[in-house]
């Protein structure tokens, strides 16, 4: 008999139900899709924010003053503490080594161009790095693995600074007599692409043809860039750089536990380390970086971190709120239709009630109703819901957003709930109304 009411409804109220079943469907097809955006949104924009600029410094622990100025250092080079940049490729062998998108070193001297001083900076344009096998090692309770990734490795400033504006070309891996000069010295100087320049440093002197122009509204404007080998050979060291910036995918601090957040990790318990050391937080990324790299110090820069974390999770909290007002709307939704649904049907619920049936039993008919209803919205809309959330990783992050597999359990239940929610005031009322009133007429 119950399956014959509900199959009743659905097929004398067609239009009555396709409202309501279209209510639940744009409130499912909604959250599916910024639920699956938001389950993927921090990696996205971690790679998205990736494109203006390196997160993590790493410099020589040094006990000295050092001088510096607009990111390049005056201390003398005598005075000076590098390390080795043979060192570099163990960044790729930490933990979260698969977060590591790039680095790039730098080393810079203070030369001239005929009377004027220029900024000369030895890094890596384009450079392909082998990764070093190492073997596994122990952390708390489980193995990490660090010889399974990759044997190369494309890095350099090419990597980490896709935001430059070059006019020409980049400076090939090798190439020693190639320069790019930084447009505010190019004006001055009258450097077009192609142009030599002769650069001096305490007596040494280099010519150096102009493969590029870069433009990025920074100190970068006023620096002459070259291959590290360059730099090295004027200040006559083998190896050795100054600084090193790399640009690695984080979570927000807001991820981890509060009581967290404060500590350092001599403060930590031994769950607590663990839980920070397994978070890809730029703090234990850097942490890790200084375990791999002996003697170096590697510290978050700041208006970089900080401005990607507080953007990340108000952006989450956006989709949260969004996802939320959508849910309301198609509840208030459902309600219309089922208000509209349970009037024409008055007479239908008088006479259950005539013939003996409870309250319960009539409200029963209704929810199951409901979440049939809900049910069907609830598939569709998923599936819809996919569709619309990679429509929005293509079309805005240039990339379609990974699939989850609680997602489907989680908009069925929202489906469900919206229908059973929409439908509380309108079946609470009709069962409230006594039969001989709804009766009278018939």
């Amino acid at each position: 008999m119950l399956l014959r009411i509900i199959k009743e409804t659905f097929w004398r109220r067609k239009k009555l139900v396709a409202l309501v079943f279209l209510a639940v469907l744009l409130g499912a097809a909604l959250a599916s899709s910024l639920l699956t955006v938001y389950g993927d949104i921090t990696g996205k924009m971690s790679q998205e924010l990736r494109s203006y600029g390196a997160n993590i410094l790493v410099r020589p622990a040094s006990t000295g003053l050092e001088l510096e100025v607009g990111g390049i250092s005056y201390t003398p080079p005598s005075t000076r503490v590098f390390f080795d940049e043979k060192e570099l490729p163990k960044i790729k062998t930490i933990f979260w080594k698969y977060n590591i998108t790039g680095f790039a070193p730098f080393l810079s001297v203070l030369g001239r161009v005929g009377d004027d001083p220029v900024v000369l900076t030895g890094t890596w344009f384009e450079k392909t790095l082998s990764i070093p096998q190492l073997a596994a090692r122990q952390f708390a309770s489980k193995a990490v693995e660090a010889g399974k990734e990759e044997p190369t490795f494309a890095t350099g400033i090419k990597q980490i600074s896709p935001w430059w504006q070059l006019q020409g070309d980049w400076v090939s891996e090798g190439d020693l007599d190639s320069a790019i000069v930084g447009a505010e010295i190019a004006r001055k100087s009258g450097i077009a692409l192609g142009d030599r320049l002769v650069l001096t440093y305490e007596g040494k002197s280099i010519g150096l043809k102009t493969a590029g122009i870069v433009t990025t509204g920074s100190f970068e404007d006023n620096q002459v860039f070259v291959n590290l080998p360059v730099v090295q050979h004027l200040l006559g060291i083998p190896y050795g750089v100054d600084k090193v910036l790399v640009s690695a995918l984080v979570t927000p601090e807001s991820k981890i536990a509060p009581s967290i957040r404060l500590k350092s990790p001599d403060q930590m318990t031994p769950e607590e380390y663990e839980l920070w050391y397994c978070t890809p937080l730029v703090e234990s990324i850097a942490f890790q970086i200084e375990e791999a790299i002996p003697g170096a110090v590697a510290s978050a820069i700041r208006q970089v971190s900080e401005a990607e974390s507080s953007f990340l999770g108000k952006t989450e909290l956006l989709l949260l709120l969004i996802t939320a007002v959508a849910l309301v709307a198609s509840a208030l939704g459902v309600m219309a239709a089922m208000n509209a649904m349970v009037m024409r049907r008055r007479r239908e619920i008088a006479l259950m009630k005539a013939i003996g049936a409870h309250d319960s039993q009539v409200a029963t008919i209704f929810f199951l109703e409901a979440a049939l209803i809900g049910l069907g919205g609830g598939v569709t809309g998923y599936l819809t819901g996919l569709g619309l959330a990679q429509l929005i990783g293509r079309e805005v992050f240039g990339m379609p957003f990974s699939f989850s597999g609680i997602i489907l359990p989680v908009t069925l239940l929202l489906a469900i709930t919206i229908a059973l929610a929409g439908s509380f005031a309108p079946v609470r009322q009709a069962i409230k109304t006594e039969p001989v009133i709804l009766l009278r007429g018939v």
